[in-house]
């Protein structure tokens, strides 16, 4: 992944206040000839014997002139202003300076490429039957012959639904008529908008979301939630997966628990693995979703 800063080229950047400068000198010349010969031709009669039309024509020149160098002066000096910060940004960036947020946006940039460079290389190596390095883990206890080979912090979700409950309330109106059905009316639209609203909260969709620790090993993707609980997703417990190493997403199914959504830089190594131990060292090769690793990360 690679950051790609806007630029404006020098042409249409110098334009924004060229363009206005020029407009505003030529329509101010254009107004002070016009004002200038009007000026002529009410000089050219008697004093106090000037047509009242011309003299409204001059004050209109007159003010047309002033409004026009004030307009076109503003918009040059925004456009000015604007041209001189992009170039001062330019200059600072050539030179290696970022401000906090330039910096972070590089820095996940580059931890992006990566990521993606390390599920790449670990494709090839799988490709060719090699073990990938193994890593060390502590605080989870292993299976049999478990061996680590991911240990990763990723965002975490599930796909269920839920019941919820919300109270209907309802009340008694005394009074005129009018009173009545607006106090009527106030209580349907209440409980319609909490309906909904509950409606809304109960239907399927992904939830639990939370940053959490990933252990990928031979056997399981184990999780570490913020609570500190660890939850293990064993290969053999799978039913389906769905890898998305462009998206850097991966799904999993299973038959007696809610779906699992993994996401975040380690997850394409995750896949991998996931994909060799659910449907063998061929799928590494022919998965259609891990051709994209073979390519550059994506944007």
């Amino acid at each position: 992944m690679t950051i790609t800063w806007p630029r404006t080229s020098p042409v249409r950047r110098h334009l924004r206040w060229v363009i206005p400068l020029v407009v505003g000198v030529v329509g101010v010349a254009v107004l002070f000839f016009f004002a200038a010969q009007t000026a002529e031709e009410i000089n050219s009669y008697a004093p106090g014997s000037s047509p009242t039309s011309l003299a409204g024509r001059l004050v209109l020149l007159l003010m047309g002139l002033i409004a026009l160098g004030v307009a076109c002066a503003v918009v040059t000096l925004v456009n000015g202003s604007r041209t001189l910060a992009e170039w001062l940004r330019t200059r600072r960036r050539a030179a290696g300076r970022y401000t906090p947020d330039e910096q972070a946006r590089l820095d996940e940039a580059a931890r992006l490429r990566d990521s993606w460079a390390a599920a790449s290389q670990l494709r090839a190596d799988l490709i060719a039957r090699k073990v990938p390095p193994q890593v060390t883990v502590w605080d989870l206890a292993p299976y049999a012959d478990e061996v680590f080979f991911v240990d990763a912090p990723v965002q975490y979700s599930r796909y269920y639904g839920t019941d919820v409950t919300y109270t209907q309330t309802s009340g008694f109106y005394y009074g005129r008529p009018s009173f009545v059905l607006a106090g009527v009316a106030a209580s349907a639209i209440g409980n319609a908008s909490r309906r909904s609203a509950a409606s809304a909260q109960a239907r399927e969709q992904w939830r639990e979301h939370q940053s959490v620790r990933m252990l990928v090993s031979n056997k399981r993707i184990a999780t570490r939630l913020a609570n500190g609980q660890w939850l293990s997703f064993d290969f053999a417990a799978m039913s389906a997966v769905y890898p998305e190493p462009r998206d850097w997403t991966l799904i999993c199914q299973f038959p007696s628990t809610s779906p699992l959504l993994l996401t975040g830089p380690a997850v394409p190594a995750a896949s991998l693995l996931t994909l060799l131990m659910t449907h063998g060292p061929h799928a590494v090769a022919e998965h259609p979703s891990l051709e994209p690793l073979s390519l550059e990360a994506p944007a």
